[in-house]
């Protein structure tokens, strides 16, 4: 079995025309949602194998928190350019190639893309009860046998929110 924790960075301050989005930082309340949530998989789940992060400010400030209790992770977390702004297509691509040698994988990125893949991957009764990938939502994903992009086989043993822990 293959399990995908799918982490949406928490809530960060709000864009501005004037401003650089790819810097923005997490506001308090996106700082206490994600030590919730860090402190919920801590206690809840097993530590991943391999972690992929957007480098953005927010997604390292949502990672943070879990990479401060699960310090050995820093050593298979790599930060993926493309993970900023991916496509359902280059999430699946990375997905698929952290698969092959892991079987427990964080990501940690922004909607849209979490968003779609989440929808995607999810069995077709699950999907349909999902409307949103709210921010500093950790979705857990379990794969029957091995990720298939197009399967749809995903099983969604956990949805946790910091907002709502």
């Amino acid at each position: 079995m293959k399990q995908l924790y799918l982490f949406r960075h928490a809530k960060a301050e709000p864009w501005s025309p004037l401003g650089n989005d790819f810097s923005r930082a997490l506001n308090k309340r996106g700082i206490r949602d994600a030590q919730a949530v860090a402190d919920w998989a801590i206690k809840t789940l097993p530590e991943p194998e391999t972690v992929l992060c957007s480098p953005a400010k927010r997604t390292r400030q949502t990672l943070a928190p879990l990479l401060s209790q699960w310090p050995q992770l820093l050593a298979v977390t790599d930060y993926i350019d493309s993970m900023y702004g991916a496509s359902l297509n280059m999430l699946c691509a990375l997905m698929e190639d952290a698969f092959s040698y892991s079987k427990r994988l964080l990501m940690v990125g922004h909607n849209p893309g979490f968003e779609g893949l989440l929808i995607n991957i999810l069995q077709p009764d699950q999907a349909a009860l999902i409307n949103k990938m709210a921010t500093g939502t950790l979705a857990v994903i379990e794969f029957p046998d091995e990720f298939k992009r197009d399967a749809h086989n995903g099983n969604l043993l956990h949805r946790v929110r910091g907002k709502n822990l």
